[in-house]
């Protein structure tokens, strides 16, 4: 009885014209020379068929490896509720011990304590220590939860900011106990990505320190400039009136750290730092410290770029710490102003206890602005809990007409002037960003900052000639394998071996295609898992082509053959590939990248391999049988 196999080959068809849909975009693209991918004219074009293509891993395309670590002493010590002595006694000891010791810190530090016999009960607030049971840990069982908690939050954080920065299946996992591996495939700027992966992103919301404060430290930080020149004390002046603006056309000059501090030793000078400020001659003898400052029309406090190292030096100094207040603090903008082909950052004296943390933000996005002020310019809204709302609705109606600066990471991103009272927690973060600055804030606050801080104990890069090679030597060992099973069909089963062939063919491009369709990333262990796909397409039609022998030894008619060597071998071949499929998918589900690569390329292969063995190889002996009378089977 004739099949009827119209289904079939619509179906086949189908899949076909699916196939080059979806690979055309990766032929296209690789086929360009580089003069078409970089003219600006196609950049649009190629920016479109670089996300439609194929993907390549770290170890075909080059990239970045990261080795973050826990650091399990700055969760220890951010704990603890009181720092007395004891405590930093203890830490500090804990801290010199791990450095020559095989012991993690956790172990080290309760070590020591028991020695000391110290309670760290007192250390460590007891109702942080109780469970989801309300039960009270102990204080090691405490730190270990915390500790662990941080890996995991910084596995979540890490797969979410590196999603939204938009590279293609990175390879996130923990290595151990306390330390993650990120691997980045295709990263072009490696210091952005390790900046946005890595940032703490401390967001706190910081009024501004009154002017009368802010010209009081700045008398003090001019008189403790000029005792230390040797010169008299630096007479009451106002910054309005020795900030010069930065239009102002009176001479300027370099000085370096010695000579501000009036230093002339050679050996005193040699040991200061080699960075030069640029200040106002005319200012520098009564005012030295406001000369290294400029105003604009604004009545903001500007900085020049070249006079940040040596302002932040000076900060440092014990002699400068000394008169500024405890509740003051001096922080630089993150965005700067430029002018006259200069940067200059506003210089802010801001109270240091913080109004609003950063945890109170539930979501942020980036809008572009309507209104007169803010059009076409990128800027990130900011929404906060219920918490947050009841707070920011009381800082901005008691402080309506100054300055909040939005902090992050001891950088002013923003410091607004308070128009009105804001009661529903919903709030702009403007700074002149560029579209790119502004996704990469709104990520950075979306996802939260990392309670377990994370250091980069190591940074390995996988050039892209490395990668070319794995690529070339990848394609060759799937060529060669592919023509030494073509010829070993082709000699042994003959003409039934050549449709197998096809059969192995049409397989390759199915799973690639599959590839293409769902944006996957191709890997050197995803090339290994296409290889051994080609030997497992043929593996079903040897069953079934040897079960078709059989038969036709008892004297059955080929169509007969046919039908039952497919029938007879199909549960066999059901079997073999589920049980594969199911290693497949628990390599899938619980590997690490490279596995996981190799575990999704052999999981397809092994459904198209099944339909391509089962359902192409089929039809087209019918095809044959049909339009030719045969009177033996070439198998």
């Amino acid at each position: 009885m004739k099949r009827d196999n119209r289904f079939r080959w619509a179906l086949i068809i189908i899949f076909i014209l699916a196939s080059i849909y979806y690979l055309y975009p990766t032929f296209r693209y690789h086929a360009m020379d580089q003069t078409e991918k970089t003219d600006p004219l196609n950049a649009d074009y190629v920016a479109e068929l670089e996300t439609q293509a194929i993907k390549r891993g770290l170890d075909l395309q080059g990239g970045v490896m990261l080795l973050y670590e826990i650091n399990i002493s700055a969760v220890i010590e951010n704990l603890a509720i009181n720092r007395d002595d004891d405590f930093v006694s203890l830490f500090n000891e804990t801290v010199a011990v791990s450095q020559t010791s095989d012991q993690d810190f956790l172990t080290i530090f309760t070590g020591i304590a028991a020695e000391r016999n110290i309670r760290l009960e007192r250390y460590y607030d007891r109702d942080r220590r109780l469970d989801e049971n309300n039960e009270i840990r102990t204080v090691l069982q405490f730190l270990q939860d915390e500790i662990d908690n941080g890996i995991r939050q910084a596995l979540g954080i890490l797969n979410n900011r590196i999603n939204e920065f938009g590279v293609s299946e990175p390879d996130i996992h923990s290595q151990g106990a306390h330390r993650i591996v990120v691997a980045l495939a295709g990263v072009d700027d490696i210091d952005r990505a390790k900046n946005l992966i890595g940032k703490t992103a401390q967001l706190s919301f910081k009024l501004l320190q009154p002017d009368p404060v802010v010209n009081e430290l700045f008398d003090e930080l001019d008189r403790v400039l000029k005792e230390t020149r040797g010169d008299a004390p630096a007479a009451d002046i106002t910054p309005g009136d020795t900030t010069q603006p930065l239009q102002r056309s009176s001479d300027q000059s370099e000085i370096s750290m010695s000579e501000l501090l009036g230093q002339t030793d050679t050996s005193q000078a040699a040991s200061e730092d080699t960075s030069t400020a640029v200040i106002a001659d005319e200012f520098f003898g009564e005012t030295p410290f406001r000369a290294m400052l400029f105003s604009v029309g604004d009545g903001s406090i500007r900085v020049i770029e070249n006079n940040i190292p040596v302002i932040e030096a000076l900060l440092e100094k014990p002699e400068v710490q000394a008169v500024i207040p405890p509740e003051a603090e001096l922080m630089f903008g993150s965005e700067p102003y430029t002018f006259n082909e200069q940067n200059y950052y506003e210089l802010f004296v801001m109270k240091k206890e913080a109004e609003l943390m950063g945890d109170v933000i539930t979501d942020t996005r980036v809008n572009i602005g309507q209104d007169i002020e803010s059009a076409g310019r990128p800027y990130v809204l900011m929404e906060m809990n219920r918490q947050g709302t009841r707070e920011w609705a009381r800082i901005t109606g008691a402080n309506v007409q100054k300055r909040i600066a939005i902090v992050l990471d001891n950088r002013v991103v923003s410091a607004p002037v308070v128009s009105t009272r804001i009661p529903d927690g919903s709030s702009r973060i403007t700074g002149g960003f560029t579209m790119e600055e502004a996704k990469d804030l709104a990520i950075i606050l979306r996802v939260g900052a990392f309670t377990a801080p994370l250091d980069v104990i190591q940074e390995s890069t996988v050039g892209p000639s490395l990668g070319a090679d794995s690529v070339r030597k990848g394609t060759y060992s799937a060529m060669i394998g592919l023509i030494m099973v073509a010829i070993f069909m082709i000699i042994y089963y003959r003409m039934a071996g050549s449709i197998a062939d096809l059969a192995v063919i049409l397989n390759l491009i199915f799973v690639m295609a599959i590839l293409a369709g769902f944006h996957a990333t191709l890997t050197l262990p995803g090339i290994a898992g296409l290889i051994l796909t080609i030997g497992m397409a043929v593996d079903a039609n040897v069953l079934i082509f040897e079960r078709i022998r059989e038969e036709l030894l008892t004297g059955k008619t080929i169509r007969a053959a046919i039908d039952s060597g497919y029938s007879r071998a199909f549960f066999t071949i059901l079997d073999a590939n589920v049980t594969t499929l199911i290693t497949a998918i628990v390599l899938y589900q619980y590997g690490t990248g490279p596995i996981k690569g190799f575990a999704l390329t052999l999981s397809i292969g092994i459904i198209c391999s099944m339909f391509t063995a089962i359902v192409f190889t089929r039809v087209v002996f019918d095809l044959i049988t049909t339009k030719w009378k045969l009177k033996a089977l070439s198998i």
